[in-house]
């Protein structure tokens, strides 16, 4: 025994997908209605009604709306996953940069350590800067061991010695 046609509370459910999905992809690319509907070719009030799923697109119309999109209409018509929406995305970008297989796999490790839960690792620890070497003194070194205030008092001392001749 076949199936019957699906009522009509299946297809206005899948309809309500449908709107959502375009609604959600619209809006994920920073469309407005009006771009939408001038790219779809078809009035910014269908385009509403489109994306309240008051409205049953054609055939034709679906195909607008995909290439308004910029994705295959199969990929519009996966109501079930509205999340997924941009993978198709990702896989163009590495089909056009003609990307190997290591390096998608690499471009995956960045994306995990990118997009990783929980704590970020700390940063490693920086080494303690060197200290002066006069004793008591205990700030860092600007050069030969000293720090600053030391440094320039051994150049002062230096200078103000008289030359042997």
């Amino acid at each position: 025994m076949s199936p019957g046609p699906p009522d009509a509370s299946t297809v206005n459910g899948h309809l309500l997908g449908l709107a959502r999905r375009i609604r959600a992809l619209r809006e994920r690319r920073g469309l407005t209605q009006e771009d939408f509907a001038s790219r779809c070719g078809i009035s910014v009030s269908f385009a509403s009604l489109l994306e309240r799923g008051e409205r049953s697109p054609s055939y034709e119309t679906l195909l607008q709306v995909a290439g308004a999109l910029e994705l295959p209409l199969w990929e519009l018509l996966r109501v079930d996953d509205v999340e997924d929406a941009g993978a198709h995305r990702l896989e163009g970008f590495a089909r056009a940069k003609q990307l190997s297989r290591p390096d998608v796999d690499r471009l995956l490790k960045v994306a995990e350590m990118m997009f990783a839960s929980g704590p970020t690792p700390a940063p490693p620890p920086r080494p303690e800067p060197a200290r002066c070497v006069e004793p008591d003194c205990q700030r860092a070194v600007l050069a030969r061991g000293l720090c600053t205030a030391h440094y320039h008092q051994a150049r002062r001392r230096k200078v103000a010695r008289p030359r042997e001749g």
